[in-house]
């Protein structure tokens, strides 16, 4: 039971993220910026589901 509640938070992190990351994208016009922006939210992402995996 724990480990599906873990995998459903890692799992909303991930989504919470990839929407941090479209809004981040739309907002600059420059692609550097998107691209550092977008590779911070998938960190994030990771970090996020490692955590819940932890809390197991």
């Amino acid at each position: 039971m724990e480990a599906a509640i873990a995998r459903a938070k890692a799992r909303k992190a991930e989504q919470q993220a990839a929407q941090q990351d479209l809004a981040s994208a739309a907002a600059n016009d420059d692609p550097r910026k998107a691209a550092v922006a977008a590779a911070i939210a998938r960190v994030q992402a990771r970090k996020a589901t490692q955590q819940a995996v932890n809390e197991e």
